[in-house]
């Protein structure tokens, strides 16, 4: 756009003279010149000068270039008429005046008092300003910079870092420059005014990129294209993060790198990198300079694995050392070491707790402190942890704390088809048969029992070696029968469970576990034939009979009252064959009768 230098107003806009006739839609005839300002009129005016080379461009005169939304008078950050000036520059009122008129016009306004004559006075056919009708529903407009390259601008400085000064555009943005390009003894204080030029103006979402040698971009241009083939690494600031990764400034060349070329963590926060110096390797090459893409992962993986190398050097196997938990995954912990430089290593599920049936989001949390024991490192470097070898093996004192006959309350932690497991301390568990977890015949543990059910046990078995620890149901409390050994032809005391057509349920006193269950059929009762055992024999009834048959596998003992009769009926006829049998030795009968009467 050319401005007259006579003329204090902006020439108009092809695309504003756009006007509306009769309510169809002409082309507009072309716009005659627009007529001096009356104060130019009347000769009170002088006309402009025109503006050197190296003066910015009126803010009037940029805001309509640049965006139409922008009110003539809007100053987007600090723009300088020259390098030796630090005052903006401004517009007449004119302008403004003129401009504000024209804006309210390209956006169909009603135009203010002082602009109501101007818009009657114009006739169709002939040229003039009228509302624009609107194109259909309103788009939402791109964001324009507020700086443009090559501009110059003034600000104070905010922050000198290492490798970059920041410079506060008078609240209208953020900038960085290159340390670099600054000699020490130009080196500017906190506070201190600061004058260059956009070289980056942050359109993509970093910061603005100033530069007092602008120039040096093309001294670097064929640097950076050799080394995008050579390999070699080139220094760059990081200027600004955007969307994607960071924006990387080579002497005076605007790049771009990935975040995940930067950070081998994903996700993870770059704004750190804001204002450091690094080196880059040069991916991409295009466009003469206008495409540059760099990255870092090459050398972060190198300098990880270099890192990880020598913390892992620290760590001997069979050392149980502090961690810091990182994260809690389904399958294991992830822990720090913080004395080999935060190298991480994995706690597995199965070396995380003594407790199987612990949920390691229960057990373990984020930034947790915990001991744990260097099992191994693999070849692969990966780092094995335990930390149920570093809380001490609870087996240890297992045959002192649970040795055999001694009853204890547990929790069942696990059903399996051939039994339950049952938890008697974190980390110990025994094993109920399901052979012995009833007296009447199951064939599934959870018939009678379900996880977290709480249950009375008595040991029977130990054997720390392997692990293992064999329970039987515990009988009631306040049985106090002494206990029995069961085998056939043994006479044994049972209970009643109870009564069925077929004979007796009847549990073995003294016993635990499978051989506690026996059985009297009902021919063996002793009883008549077609009798109530129900009411012969209620449930809880006392009595003893004898085994007839036993099977340790099955876990039964079928017993029988009849054949405990029969051998008292026995062993009474003996004993009185015996008596016979004695006083046959005293002659006969007659002969005993004789004495008798003698006497």
């Amino acid at each position: 756009m050319s401005t007259d230098t006579n003329d204090p107003r902006p020439a108009d806009d092809t695309d504003a003279a756009t006007i509306t006739q009769n309510d169809d839609q002409q082309p507009a005839p072309p716009p005659q010149q627009a007529a001096p300002a009356d104060n130019e009129e009347d000769g009170d005016a002088q006309p402009f000068a025109p503006l050197p080379r190296h003066v910015a461009p009126s803010v009037a005169e940029t805001a309509w270039n640049d965006d139409e939304d922008l009110e003539p008078g809007d100053d987007i950050g600090n723009r300088l008429d020259g390098p030796a000036h630090h005052e903006r520059t401004t517009t007449s009122e004119a302008e403004a005046a003129d401009a504000g008129a024209k804006r309210r016009r390209r956006r169909g306004k009603k135009p203010a008092e002082g602009e109501a004559a101007s818009a009657a006075d114009a006739q169709p056919g002939q040229p003039g300003k009228q509302p624009r009708k609107q194109r259909g529903p309103q788009q939402p407009q791109r964001e324009r910079p507020a700086f443009h390259i090559g501009e110059e601008v003034f600000g104070k400085v905010v922050e000198i870092s290492e490798h970059a000064v920041f410079v506060d555009l008078s609240g209208k943005g953020r900038a960085i420059c290159d340390r670099a390009e600054l000699s020490e003894d130009a080196l500017p204080q906190i506070g201190d005014h600061f004058v260059a030029k956009v070289h980056g103006d942050g359109s993509r979402g970093g910061n603005v990129v100033l530069s007092i040698k602008p120039e040096r971009a093309d001294d670097a241009k064929p640097r950076v294209e050799a080394a995008a083939s050579s390999g070699e690494l080139v220094n760059g600031l990081v200027t600004g993060v955007i969307k994607g990764g960071v924006e990387v400034d080579i002497d005076g060349l605007r790049a771009f790198a990935p975040g995940s070329h930067v950070d081998l963590k994903l996700g993870a926060n770059l704004h750190h990198l804001v204002g450091s110096r690094l080196a880059f390797k040069v991916m991409t090459y295009a466009k003469n300079g206008r495409d540059i893409v760099v990255t870092r992962r090459e050398m972060l993986e190198q300098e990880v694995a270099a890192t990880r190398k020598r913390a892992l050097a620290l760590l001997e196997p069979g050392r149980i050392v502090k961690g810091v938990i990182r994260s809690v995954v389904e399958w294991g912990v992830f822990v720090a070491i913080p004395e080999a430089e935060n190298v991480e290593g994995l706690v597995h599920i199965s070396e995380a707790s003594h407790d199987r049936g612990a949920r390691l989001t229960d057990a373990f949390h984020a930034g947790e402190e915990i001991e744990v024991k260097v099992l191994r490192i693999d070849e692969k470097g990966k780092l094995w942890l335990s930390r149920k070898a570093a809380a001490g093996d609870p087996w240890d004192a297992v045959t002192e704390k649970f040795s055999v006959g001694s009853r204890h309350l547990g929790h069942v932690a696990r059903i399996q088809p051939f039994g339950a497991f049952v938890e008697l301390a974190p980390g110990i568990d025994g094993l109920v048969r399901t052979n012995d977890l009833s007296i009447r015949r199951i064939t599934t543990p959870d018939e009678v029992v379900k996880i977290g059910d709480e249950i009375e046990v008595i040991v029977v078995q130990n054997d720390p070696s392997q692990r293992k620890i064999g329970l039987h149901p515990a009988p009631p409390k306040d049985e106090n029968e002494p206990a029995q050994r069961v085998a056939p032809h043994r006479v044994l005391r049972v209970s009643v469970v109870s009564a069925e057509p077929a004979g007796l349920l009847v549990r073995v006193l003294g016993v635990t576990g499978g051989l506690a269950r026996g059985f009297i059929p009902a021919g063996q009762t002793g009883t008549a034939r077609g009798t109530d055992l129900r009411k012969e024999f209620p449930a809880g009834t006392i009595l003893e009979a004898k085994a007839i048959d036993v099977d340790p596998k099955r876990g039964e003992c079928k017993l029988s009252i009849r054949a405990l009769k029969e051998d008292s009926e026995k062993a009474a006829y003996s004993e009185y064959r015996a008596q016979v049998a004695r006083e046959s030795k005293f002659g006969t009968f007659g002969d005993l009768f004789a004495k008798r009467n003698n006497s």
